[in-house]
């Protein structure tokens, strides 16, 4: 117990150190486009030292609040008793620091509308939409397919045969559960997958080629990170069954193996996160913000952060408020029917403890 407290608590420093130069390039955002912008609105020349000022202040402000919730609850997590959901913490945290990031910058742009200026708030007269289908196996990896589900299937099988050895001595729920969980979250990224390919909106016609360009390679990204953490989850299975059959005297061994690779893989992969943000950023500004045109009402429609409506085909609607999900959409009853499903798999894990 006392080296998982150790790895845990680095990983973790690790973890803050990310946190705190996230929340310090999020910071910078408002002034990417220079001083006369705020995000993608166009302001006035005094925005900055008038309302401005006080809505950039509020804006780190809310920056900040996951850091103040999270304090109290890692300190109550990293008592013995209960390391075991110090992984589920970091899971939340992640979540929880990017829908607080897209809740305040919607905030904050609709805090800054008011004081724009008034020609860039008049929507563009015409706008395209590409119609070319988008599909996964587009957007799929052959070798990158096979290689995870071979990881699966040898892991798994192995296991299997740990468990008919001498099932009258093996927890099934012990042997199986945790690669059940992995191969549920591998199903979930795909599922991610699904959505980001589904996601469309219009562009302004006069800059479309930009536009596409940034958001496809910010499609791109994305879809990168969920086959990453895929093949993470394919690791954790093949891990499991290498673990389970080792002594007592090779678990400390192995752990300390595993932490040193993951941390390394961890430290890497964060260096080149932040290298392809950085040219994802340097794409997405070629593209000058334009206000779209309202064409399904969607302001007057939406409810947030949660609306029903059969006639919008799309997953989140913006309305007034900001950003709602549409329950009306199938993408919508996928998504709850997957977080039911883990759910129960919780509870069933949870019973076998």
């Amino acid at each position: 117990m006392y080296m998982g407290r150790e790895f845990l608590a680095i990983f973790y420093i690790f973890f803050w150190v990310v946190r705190i130069r996230g929340c310090i390039r999020r910071g910078r955002q408002p002034l990417l486009r220079g001083p006369e912008w705020f995000f993608n609105v166009h302001v006035q020349p005094d925005f900055y030292t008038g309302a401005g000022k006080k809505i950039l202040h509020r804006y780190w402000m809310r920056m900040l609040i996951p850091f103040v919730l999270d304090i109290p609850i890692t300190m109550a997590i990293f008592l013995p008793r209960y390391l075991e959901y110090a992984p589920w913490l970091l899971i939340a945290q992640a979540v929880w620091i990017h829908v607080n990031h897209v809740y305040s910058v919607d905030k904050a742009e609709r805090e800054a509308r008011p004081n724009a200026v008034a020609e860039a708030e008049q929507p563009v007269a015409s706008v395209a939409s590409s119609l070319t289908p988008r599909r996964l196996r587009d957007y799929t990896n052959p070798r990158v397919e096979w290689a995870l589900a071979l990881a699966n299937i040898v892991a798994l099988a192995w296991l299997l045969r740990y468990y008919l050895a001498d099932p009258q001595h093996q927890n099934w729920r012990v042997v199986f559960g945790i690669p059940v969980f992995y191969l549920y979250v591998q199903v979930g990224m795909l599922f991610v997958k699904r959505v980001a390919l589904a996601w469309r909106t219009p562009v302004p016609q006069a800059q479309a080629a930009d536009y596409m360009e940034a958001r496809e390679e910010t499609r791109k990204y994305y879809l990168q990170m969920c086959d990453w953490f895929r093949a993470a989850a394919a690791a954790g299975i093949l891990f499991w069954a290498i673990v389970i059959r080792t002594s007592p005297a090779g678990f400390d061994r192995l752990m300390r193996i595993w932490f040193a690779v993951w941390f390394l893989i961890s430290v890497v992969g964060t260096v080149l996160v932040e290298i392809k943000r950085q040219q994802l950023v340097k794409v997405s500004l070629r593209a000058r913000p334009v206000k779209m045109p309202d064409l399904l009402q969607q302001s007057e429609i939406a409810r947030w952060p949660l609306c029903y409506q059969p006639s919008a085909p799309m997953l989140i609607l913006k309305g007034a408020r900001g950003y709602s999900m549409n329950l009306a959409n199938t993408l919508a009853h996928l998504g709850a029917a997957y977080l039911a499903g883990l759910a129960m798999l919780f509870a069933l894990l949870r019973m076998g403890h």
